[in-house]
């Protein structure tokens, strides 16, 4: 009995500990939450003035005499895949839900560039053609990361390397939510750039100097960074929520687990208590 009430007595102080170290990282998973929609409020305006302004050019832009690589597709039929991941563990189902979009994904003629340590173990799995592996950090990604991504991309475009990019991500709904999506960066797809007819300004007078075809051809790769940063930190925010809510489960699963084990050794340590007394009863008769 009283090696019983020892080991349930260590057990409720696991519990316990591994209950604190669940909502600590819940705490860090929030905070860092709450920072990156910081950031993307502070970008949003950037990014929705480039969004549109491109979007604008384009829609007046006479695409039959103006070519450019992120407009239409290559004569190269490989694809580039970009895939962003978690560097670590401990956030719920994430990783292997990336993992079963991976494996659903024909991987023969594709070109796969990783961010996040988790993906390139993945790849390293399905035996992929990695060429570059970036990790994706603990911290808000820097912008620096996409002007190294987008360094690849215009590297493969310029040696005719790649016709599409690709990018596989964790769209962060919200946070309870997150749904892995594989989504086309480029070409730019002509229905989402241009605009309906009711959003269109074809009675207003547009002049752009020197010419359409030149802003145009300097704004896309500041469209294409927007968008991609617009998904690295979709990503990130998206792995801090689902750890969040893993955090946040460990802790009540630990926390219930303590109380069960409480209720035991009490019960226990009760009936020890309970059989000394008839003990010392019993002799004492």
């Amino acid at each position: 009995m009283a090696e019983n009430l020892f080991l349930l007595k260590r057990r409720i102080k696991t519990a316990k500990n591994i209950a604190q170290i669940a909502k600590a990282m819940e705490m860090v998973s929030a905070s860092k939450i709450k920072r990156a929609q910081l950031i993307v409020e502070r970008n949003r305006a950037y990014a929705q003035r480039i969004t549109s302004l491109t979007e604008d050019i384009i829609a007046h832009a006479d695409l039959s005499k103006f070519s450019h690589p992120y407009l239409a597709q290559t004569d190269s039929s490989r694809k580039l895949l970009i895939a962003f991941s978690p560097d670590k563990g401990l956030c719920g189902s994430l990783n292997t839900n990336l993992y079963k979009a991976l494996l659903d994904k024909d991987l023969s003629d594709t070109t796969v560039v990783s961010v996040g340590k988790k993906m390139e173990n993945m790849n390293a799995k399905v035996q992929s053609d990695l060429i570059a592996s970036f990790p994706m950090g603990t911290t808000i990604p820097h912008y620096s990361m996409v002007y190294q991504l987008i360094t690849l991309i215009e590297q493969f475009y310029a040696e005719g390397k790649t016709g599409t990019v690709e990018v596989l991500y964790t769209r962060f709904d919200s946070l309870l939510k997150q749904t892995i999506t594989s989504t086309t960066l480029l070409p730019i797809s002509h229905s989402i750039i241009e605009k309906n007819e009711e959003e269109a300004i074809e009675d207003l007078p547009f002049l752009v100097e020197p010419n359409i075809e030149s802003i145009l051809t300097d704004l896309l790769p500041y469209y294409v960074e927007v968008k991609l940063y617009d998904l690295l930190m979709n990503a990130y925010t998206s792995e801090q929520a689902a750890r969040m809510v893993a955090m946040q489960n460990a802790k009540n699963n630990a926390q219930d687990v303590a109380e069960f084990l409480t209720l035991t050794y009490n019960k226990n340590r009760q009936e020890k208590i309970t059989n000394e007394i008839l003990d010392l009863a019993n002799t004492a008769a």
